[in-house]
């Protein structure tokens, strides 16, 4: 038995990174932004490696925290605590050349 994709397709196949920005004031949701990564990564593996570092980065020279919430990476709250910013980090399938982001469920 072979589980392995063919060479072909596995060439073709990249990765990126989506990055969600929320604001929620109030705990309503007042903004949401997702913007994609120019960094391209022919393995998933590099991608989630990204990742872990930018999330170590913001946690050690920022004022981001881990984020109670499960949907959100990282957590920013504002001084008031009604204007919190939210981070998500997502790998996503494709090149640089796709203009439109997949849905995520």
């Amino acid at each position: 038995m072979e589980f392995l994709e063919p060479k072909d397709l596995t060439e073709n196949k990249s990765y990126r990174i989506r990055l969600t920005v929320a604001i929620y004031r109030n705990n309503i949701l007042s903004y949401k932004n997702d913007i994609v990564v120019p960094s391209v990564y022919i393995r998933r593996n590099e991608a989630r490696a990204h990742i872990r570092k930018e999330v170590t980065e913001r946690l050690s020279h920022s004022s981001f925290f881990r984020s109670p919430r499960p949907d959100y990476d990282l957590v920013r709250y504002s001084e008031e605590a009604t204007c919190n910013t939210f981070l998500r980090y997502r790998i996503i399938s494709g090149s640089p050349s796709e203009e439109t982001l997949p849905k995520t469920v």
